[in-house]
């Protein structure tokens, strides 16, 4: 490989920036991710684009990216045309084209080649039934169709793709209100952000009953200035107790030698970090009935701000960074408003402004995550020098980020 080709290989590899974005099944449950990436397609060259995606795969970590499940990779037709997409892993992997691509016999050759080597297919942004587009539901596996821009009548859409023995997915759902009229009209699978928005009913009495002591205890636990008072509070709440020297004695934590009390763990690890574990666990237990994705995209949140903060040399503030990435999606497990919840909670200030100032120094930086997520690089872009990252930087702290937050997740779950 030429030298001129090597380095823009290296130059694509540091501008691209990959995420992944949930998709559910009807009970909420997580799926798949897709892949989103920035400057891939934009190298211009298949080779390229492949030896890019697969190192920026491999750097991210193939684990961390599918955590057990599938994952929707977005490509074009000359890369599925090519021997290019065997860097993927098999039955794992659904392939992605848009439902514009021509149903000629190289494209359905490459489908069913694909297929027998353990891909899946999935055609995007269908918006119609014709005679081309039968071709290429013989081998589809799953349909993606845009809920916000599809303009005709999304119950006729559903109808007619019944009869092929496709899955479909509703793509763009953002509101629970569309995630139950897609549920109803028959869509199997659901991508979206729906899952972060509270469920406002009219009457939370029971809701804030079964919760509030546990939102109570939480409170106390960020408000408490020293460590006898942190430890007091923890240690009248025998389950938390329990729950806490588990988790603190794992291996994951990786201390050298077992916490026997709450009081010695305070004197190993200090009263910030164990403010933070002991929010995680409680977050985990405010999680139940919720979507599995909402409390790992609440940790991947936090883990992310952490670290941010502290490539930063802030790292004072670390844990307080945490407590907002982790806290920005408090109103989703909930079911109430932002400021409903600020008002039940003690949140320290730099907290409280990051959830309620958006150009504050936190508010950005939550910002910039959730423009993260969400894929929006223009957005992105626009945020990214306030940070004074570059894309390989963010890169490399969000897929940390999301590694550290599905083995703390797994491990919590495990003691619940």
């Amino acid at each position: 490989m030429c030298k001129n080709i090597k380095r823009r290989i290296s130059i694509a590899v540091k501008t691209t920036i990959l995420a992944r974005q949930p998709i559910f099944n009807a009970e909420q449950k997580t799926y798949a991710y897709e892949l989103l990436y920035r400057g891939l397609m934009e190298v211009g060259d298949d080779a390229m684009t492949a030896t890019v995606l697969s190192n920026t795969l491999n750097s991210f970590g193939m684990d961390a990216v599918t955590n057990g499940h599938f994952i929707f990779v977005n490509i074009s037709k000359s890369f599925l045309l090519s021997e290019f997409p065997k860097i993927l892993p098999a039955g794992k992997t659904i392939l992605e084209i848009k439902e514009d691509v021509s149903a000629d016999q190289d494209v359905i050759a490459a489908m069913k080649y694909w297929k027998s080597k353990g891909l899946r297919i999935a055609l995007d942004n269908f918006t119609s039934v014709n005679a081309q587009h039968e071709q290429l539901l013989a081998y589809a596996d799953i349909i993606k169709i845009n809920t916000l821009s599809y303009e005709g009548e999304l119950a006729e859409l559903v109808q007619t793709l019944r009869i092929h023995p496709v899955k479909i997915l509703a793509e763009k759902v953002e509101t629970l209100e569309q995630f139950e009229t897609c549920q109803q009209l028959g869509f199997d699978y659901f991508q979206g952000y729906f899952f972060c928005k509270p469920l406002l009913m009219v009457n939370q009495q029971s809701f804030q009953s079964n919760n509030a002591q546990l939102l109570q205890l939480l409170s106390h636990i960020l408000a408490a200035e020293s460590p006898k008072e942190l430890e007091y509070e923890i240690a009248h709440n025998l389950a938390l107790s329990y729950k806490l020297l588990r988790y603190i004695n794992s291996a994951s934590v990786g201390l050298r030698q077992p916490i026997s009390s709450i009081g010695h763990a305070l004197a190993l690890i200090g009263l910030d970090n164990l403010r933070v574990w002991v929010s995680m666990l409680l977050m985990s237990s405010l999680s139940q009935g919720k979507p599995d994705a909402l409390i790992l995209l609440s940790f991947c949140r936090g883990r992310f701000l952490e670290q941010l903060a502290s490539k930063h040399g802030n790292k004072q503030e670390s844990n307080d960074y945490f407590i907002l990435g982790m806290f920005s999606l408090l109103d989703a497990l909930l079911n109430q408003s932002v400021n409903e919840v600020i008002d039940t909670i003690s949140l320290p200030e730099l907290v409280r402004n990051g959830l309620l100032n958006a150009s504050s120094e936190a508010g950005i930086r939550l910002n910039l995550i959730q423009t993260l997520e969400h894929g929006d690089w223009t957005q992105l872009d626009h945020i990214l020098p306030s940070v004074a990252l570059d894309d390989e930087q963010i890169t490399a702290i969000y897929s940390e980020a999301i590694q550290w937050s599905d083995e703390k997740n797994a491990l919590i779950n495990s003691m619940l």
